[in-house]
């Protein structure tokens, strides 16, 4: 059975998305740790708007969901005991449920920005990884397949990616509407991965002109900074540089607040611009500008909850693609329901499937090596189970108990299941007397 627990902007504010936060070193111990006997496959999908946690039951009984949910949540909490917090925040799908949600999250329908070009690279990414951790299996397999399809579709098919559709396009945007004409306003650009490169690159389609780029490894600083035009400053220039900006975008992954209110207020000081309008607008998650600079004389501060007012206002254009997107999903979801229907007849008739591919693989590979026996095995094998597979599965879906089938044939065919006895005679002992 599927589950899913999550944290998004719909229902957790940007502080608690923050204090229930995973780091690439606790998404890494999320992996390693010991797996629970009731959850057989894992994945984690982290966003600037979300976090989310996927999880196969073993049972879809009621309380053996409840039990899962609770395993999954201390996967998600490690040694943090705020395991019950998290479990009454989080919302919690089960099933079908956390499949379409998962399709929706793919195709750009659940995203802060409606149509957002990033969260399908976010969810290839943390499939990746999953895969890698060795926490997914064929149930997830399926379908982050199906969800990376949907998003491709929704691309291709409908017009939901039209104009911006990312929030450091939409922040740009935000900035350009608070202060007017960009070009003669100096604008920083700390983090320089997608989200800051699609924030400097709308602000510069905008007007800016004078943009300065920072970014822990220089690199990446360096090309944006070349590719626009703009200057590159090193990474511990970092409070200097913002302190004599009108505008400062942060898009880090860093841990902890690099920006902080001591060095900025210290470089404002003595920049001379210490009552001078700054604009900071933090895109990170967790944030990584301290709130406590909005103390400071003349600076303002904006963060991914407060986006959401103006992204809802940009995105009208894109509204008229929702019914084709839902329509998409609602396909890619029949593929899904389908898959999960099937299962029961699948599972029957796998013990048969093994049997005849591998000795199809050792009869083909004696006479034409084990590359064609590979692709003839395969082939071999889907034609000859092609009937009984369809059989298994009208009745799986007129509600037919296939359980005794798929006994019978793992009896017979799984190695792995010892052979009945057979019921010959015993050669007579030392003494019996043969009648």
């Amino acid at each position: 059975m599927l589950i899913s627990l999550a944290l998004d902007y719909h229902r957790a504010d940007i502080a608690t998305r923050e204090r229930f936060h995973l780091d690439a070193m606790r998404t890494t111990e999320l992996y390693s740790a010991p797996r629970d006997a009731g959850i057989t496959e894992l994945l984690m999908l982290s966003t600037c708007n979300r976090i989310e946690l996927y999880g196969v039951a073993t049972t879809g009984s009621a309380d053996g969901v409840v039990t899962a949910l609770t395993a999954l949540s201390r996967r998600w909490m490690g040694d943090d005991p705020r395991v019950d917090e998290l479990l009454a925040t989080a919302t919690h799908r089960v099933g079908e449920h956390a499949a379409r949600h998962l399709l929706r999250v793919a195709a750009g329908l659940e995203s802060m920005v409606l149509g957002d070009a990033q969260i399908l690279g976010q969810v290839k990414a943390s499939y990746r990884t999953a895969t890698e951790a060795g926490g997914v299996g064929p149930v997830l397999h399926r379908l982050l397949g199906l969800a990376l399809h949907t998003g491709k579709r929704i691309k291709h098919e409908t017009g939901l990616l039209a104009g911006r559709h990312s929030v450091g396009a939409e922040a740009a945007a935000l900035v350009a509407a608070r202060l007017g004409q960009l070009a003669p306003l100096r604008c920083v650009i700390v983090g320089c991965g997608k989200t800051g490169q699609r924030a400097a690159r709308q602000l510069v389609k905008l007007g800016a002109a004078d943009i300065v780029c920072i970014n822990r490894t220089p690199d990446r600083s360096q090309a944006l900074a070349a590719e626009l035009w703009g200057r590159a400053a090193p990474w511990d220039a970092l409070h200097r540089e913002i302190a004599q900006a009108d505008v400062a975008i942060v898009a880090t992954g860093a841990p902890t607040p690099p920006v902080r209110r001591g060095g900025l207020e210290l470089n404002r000081r003595v920049a001379g611009t210490a009552q001078r309008p700054l604009l900071l607008v933090d895109l990170s998650m967790p944030r990584n500008i301290e709130p406590e600079a909005v103390g400071l004389p003349g600076v303002s501060l904006v963060d991914l909850d407060a986006l959401q007012a103006p992204v809802h206002a940009a995105e009208a254009s894109r509204r008229a693609a929702i019914p084709a997107a839902e329509q998409v999903v609602h396909e890619e979801l029949e593929l899904w329901r389908a898959w999960v229907a099937e299962a029961p007849a699948r599972d029957a008739i796998r013990p048969l499937s093994e049997v005849l591919g591998e000795l199809c693989r050792r009869e083909v590979g004696w006479v034409a090596g084990d590359a064609a026996a590979e692709r003839a095995a395969d082939r071999i094998v889907a034609k000859l189970l092609a009937r009984p597979m369809a059989a298994l599965r009208a009745e799986a879906e007129q509600g037919g108990d296939v359980d005794e089938l798929a006994e019978a044939l793992r009896r017979l065919f799984d190695p792995a299941v010892s052979p009945p006895q057979e019921n010959v005679p015993r050669p007579p002992t030392a003494g019996t007397a043969l009648r």
